[in-house]
């Protein structure tokens, strides 16, 4: 997908400024088209599963749901890592995610008031209120941490949140 609701500075879709979009065409996989693309008998041979919102993000998608959900019902073994932003859709987006056992990389770049320095147009209340809806829901969650100047000082205190929160992982990039 290249449909994304934030517009992250070192994103290359946002390379050459915002709204430009790197020239990339605004567009994303159906689920149709997952389907052709990643047959059955493909995905049963998959030990794993990376969708990583490079040029987008899967929350904007408006079939990831169904794609997760068709990547597990024809792999049921098969890790599936999704890395998102996590400041869109409603509950049953999260909920689904957790029933059909995706890990989830939440991109949560500090707290409150240093998170959306870099990851712009997102809200960070909406990533912890969609993050603490999953991992109600036996979802495994990734608290993914971008270390910059403007918030390497909150490592210590998000680590400490992840595990409060129930993340499984406190991982810093």
């Amino acid at each position: 997908s290249t449909l994304c609701n934030a517009r992250c500075p070192w994103c290359p879709r946002n390379f050459w400024g915002y709204p430009l979009n790197g020239g990339y065409p605004e567009t994303y996989l159906t689920l149709d088209q997952s389907k052709n693309i990643f047959t059955p008998q493909f995905l049963q041979q998959l030990e794993m599963m990376n969708i990583n919102g490079n040029f987008g993000d899967i929350v904007m998608n408006p079939d990831g749901e169904q794609i997760v959900e068709y990547f597990r019902i024809c792999n049921k073994n098969m890790q599936i890592k999704v890395s998102t932003n996590g400041g869109a859709r409603k509950a049953d987006f999260w909920k689904s995610l957790a029933k059909n056992r995706a890990r989830i990389f939440f991109a949560l770049d500090g707290l409150e008031d240093t998170h959306s320095l870099y990851r712009q147009d997102t809200l960070w209340a909406t990533v912890i209120k969609n993050a603490k809806i999953f991992i109600e829901h036996n979802g495994e969650a990734v608290w993914q941490f971008i270390k910059f100047d403007h918030n390497k000082h909150q490592i210590d205190e998000c680590r400490t949140m992840s595990n409060q929160l129930g993340f499984t992982e406190f991982y810093i990039v």
